[in-house]
């Protein structure tokens, strides 16, 4: 079942049940076809985590995604092919 949690007129962020958790989606407007999973405790356990801290260190290690994006985005950017990327922004560059 989809649910509607927000629309602007950028994006429409929704929820959808995996696994009876909520997945929240985040579908851009822009004529990109972008989609993002929001990186929360529904998404890691999803994905067979037990928390968001579990994923981080069971990947590439919370000390990497300090180090890459000051800790876990709150996004996931997936591409058509299934691959995906984190979205955020690296601290050093806002110095």
């Amino acid at each position: 079942m989809k649910k509607i949690i927000e629309q602007t007129e950028r994006y429409d962020i929704i929820q959808m049940n995996f696994r009876s958790l909520p997945i929240t989606f985040r579908c851009w407007k822009d004529g990109s076809g972008i989609i993002e999973i929001r990186v929360d405790t529904n998404f890691a356990e999803a994905n067979g985590y037990k928390s968001v801290e579990d994923m981080a260190e069971k990947t590439i290690g919370q000390a990497k995604f300090n180090e890459m994006f000051g800790g876990v985005p709150d996004w996931i950017r997936v591409d058509q092919n299934g691959g995906f990327t984190f979205v955020g922004i690296n601290p050093m560059l806002l110095n």
